[in-house]
């Protein structure tokens, strides 16, 4: 199938920005400045990437309204040349894979699910009572228990396990092999064995949240853990039972978060993040990678290392262990010094 093509000047008049160059000159993917080429279009992000932008092949950029850009090239303002790609991307980019409406011949839908309008794939399994909403697209393999409720117009990729009782909001995305709702990981240690706690609770993800491969969200041990509005969850991620993630959060690969902790809204934890139990996370907190939380973090902090601190203490601390060397051989000095002073004075009283 040929490639999608678009002008410059449809382009333009889709973005609403403003066209200088040739209006005719047609484009039909996406790349960046140094790997574009006539048919591509690229963007200037910010202006640390400005000097790139001369010996760029690209057919159109997408820059700055305010962006001083060299002689004969096509190029679009636009306010915000990172989000307008995106837009593009969706248009030139190949189209994801769809599930066809209905329900797929190998499927098995528990005849009181309510399935109606949404698309089932092959060799899926809808539980007992479970309502799928119309648009959802369940991908092949995926298994949703007894007592699930899934919104509208929702994508889950293939292998997706969602356990008994879950609820997911609308337009929810969540990748390959990723399980929701397995028990949280709870145990008493009585005469010498592990007693399971039962885990009963649910999971409640609201709308507009997109969940990484292979991560995992545990059911609550009672109660809910819930994943909040517009939250995106790389993959690898571990949430354990009872935790509660606000509105519009970034976890990023490998970020494990224990049991009972709690975020608030905008919180940014960067890869391989670990937070203990128990913990109180402010709104908009940054926790950089490979950061271990012991504490509660305040609202609109920025943390770091292991133990994680207050950014600014973590500099101080991390200039004086640069200093470490220098400061032992000064140390060393000083003791060979005080060794020379105490056998001098003791040599003067003994020649006394």
């Amino acid at each position: 199938m040929a490639a999608l093509e678009i002008t410059a000047s449809e382009l333009a008049r889709r973005l609403g920005g403003v066209l200088e160059g040739d209006p005719a000159r047609r484009v039909s993917d996406v790349d960046t400045l140094e790997q574009a080429g006539p048919q591509t279009v690229s963007w200037v992000a910010g202006p640390e990437v400005l000097p790139r932008l001369a010996n760029s092949r690209a057919g159109i950029v997408l820059v700055p309204l305010d962006c001083a850009v060299p002689a004969g090239l096509t190029v679009i303002r636009v306010p915000d040349p990172a989000l307008s790609i995106c837009e593009v991307l969706r248009w030139l980019g190949p189209a994801p894979e769809q599930v066809p409406p209905g329900v797929h011949p190998t499927a098995v839908v528990a005849p009181d699910a309510a399935v109606e309008g949404a698309c089932i794939g092959p060799l899926v399994t809808v539980g007992p009572r479970s309502v799928i909403g119309p648009g959802t697209q369940l991908h092949a393999g995926t298994r949703i228990g007894a007592d699930v409720r899934i919104g509208r117009d929702c994508v889950l990729w293939p292998n997706v396990v969602v356990r008994e009782r879950v609820r997911i909001g609308d337009r929810v995305i969540i990748h390959p092999n990723a399980t929701i709702g397995a028990d949280g990981f709870g145990y008493l240690f009585r005469d010498g064995r592990h007693v399971k706690i039962p885990q009963v609770g649910t999971v409640v993800i609201e709308d507009d949240v997109e969940i990484g491969a292979n991560t995992c969200v545990d059911r609550a041990r009672s109660g809910v853990t819930r994943i909040g509005r517009g939250t995106k969850i790389d993959n690898l991620v571990q949430i354990g039972h009872n935790v509660t993630i606000g509105e519009d959060c970034v976890v990023v690969a490998q970020c494990g978060i224990s049991g009972s902790t709690s975020l608030g809204h905008h919180v940014v934890l960067a890869g391989q993040v670990g937070i203990i139990d128990h913990l109180r996370i402010g709104d908009g907190v940054q926790v950089a990678a490979k950061s271990g939380v012991a504490r509660d973090i305040p609202d609109g902090a920025v943390f770091r290392g292991i133990p994680a601190t207050d950014n600014r203490e973590y500099v101080r601390q991390q200039v004086c262990v640069r200093r470490l060397p220098k400061m032992v051989e000064q140390l060393r000095e000083l003791v060979r010094r005080v060794e020379r002073l105490e056998s001098a004075a003791n040599h003067n009283r003994t020649g006394s």
